[in-house]
């Protein structure tokens, strides 16, 4: 589907806000699960303490990525609007699914990682 440079540049804008927001999560929960671990040292919580400093691990270095590609995207479009000013209100440009399919997979796993990890701190906290 096509889609103007200027509807293209905001949606950009937009993802890259999400994105930060979430990174600015991760250390919050880092240090929540440092004071886990130092509180418990029963092999059962220490798996699950290792589970979500994989997971965040994970997540943070996907957060990266995505923060990468959108940036070039957006630079991308800057140059289009620069090189073709007539043009940043027109349909003339494919709208970038790949990208709104991993912000959509980005978010949903986000808020199913961060409400196991409320229980798990209800649980052990």
């Amino acid at each position: 589907m096509k889609d103007t440079i200027s509807h293209l540049h905001i949606l950009c804008k937009d993802w890259l806000r999400e994105l930060e927001f979430y990174k600015t999560e991760i250390p919050i929960f880092k240090k929540r699960l440092e004071e886990v671990a130092s509180k418990n040292t029963a092999k059962e919580i220490k798996v699950e303490v290792s589970h979500f400093e994989n997971k965040f691990y994970i997540i943070n270095n996907h957060l990266d990525e995505l923060l990468h590609d959108i940036k070039l995207k957006e630079e991308s479009l800057i140059q289009n609007a620069i090189t073709q000013p007539k043009y940043i209100n027109v349909k003339m440009i494919d709208a970038d699914d790949e990208i709104e399919e991993l912000m959509e997979f980005t978010a949903a796993d986000f808020k199913s990682t961060k409400k196991e990890f409320y229980q798990f701190l209800a649980k052990y906290l």
